[in-house]
């Protein structure tokens, strides 16, 4: 059984989890890039706790962080305003159309967010994706690789091909798509890929510009 992922979220986000302090190097060689290249307007769909949303901020870039979890935008929230810093926030859900206009953001970040979803889901979030952002603007978009389900949930139904439900742990019930890198790169066909690697066969990430 799944279940709704809003509500499953607010309980991991009410219960303490997930409240990394760092950002990714990953997320701090984009950020640099993006304002390198003049790309300062970005969206971090499934901002969580807001570790990517404050580094972003303290980078110069004016950021949108979304999530469907009130208090990981109130942690968020929290987090800006110990440094004196704000960002435009936004409480909604990537299920659903992206509640932006078309080519409203120079880039847009998500750190292991979009695979929580059956694939025709995962698929419309990336068509989504596609449509906010400018022609000549970036991604950097990351979800695990398949060796993870193993490790992280041994417990585990399989719901459609490749699409895992943890049946244990605080992600219970939520659904997991994994892909191949050749197959996560197809899903973003309007976009060039800059580069796509798998970090420590765990993570696969994807850095590309739209054309």
């Amino acid at each position: 059984m799944t279940i709704p992922e809003s509500t499953q979220w607010e309980r991991i986000f009410q219960g303490g989890g997930y409240q990394y302090p760092e950002p990714r190097p990953p997320v701090v060689h984009f950020s640099r890039m993006l304002r390198e290249r003049g790309l300062l307007s970005v969206l971090d769909l499934g901002c969580g706790n807001g570790r990517h949303v404050l580094h972003m901020v303290q980078q110069g870039l004016q950021v949108s962080g979304m999530d469907n979890a009130p208090t990981a935008l109130k942690l968020t929230k929290q987090l800006l305003h110990e440094e004196g810093l704000s960002a435009d926030l936004i409480l909604a859900d990537m299920r659903l159309p992206l509640p932006f206009g078309n080519n409203s953001f120079d880039a847009v970040l998500s750190t292991q967010v979009i695979h929580h979803a059956l694939l025709a889901t995962v698929v419309q979030t990336a068509q989504e994706i596609q449509r906010i952002v400018r022609k000549g603007g970036m991604i950097l978009i990351s979800v695990p690789a398949r060796k993870a389900i193993e490790e992280d949930a041994p417990q585990h139904n399989e719901i459609e091909p490749n699409t895992f439900v943890p049946t244990s742990g605080d992600e219970q019930g939520l659904p997991h798509h994994l892909f191949t890198p050749e197959e996560f790169r197809r899903i973003f066909p309007q976009f060039e890929v800059i580069d796509l690697q798998v970090i420590d066969d765990r993570i696969i990430a994807l850095n590309a510009q739209k054309i």
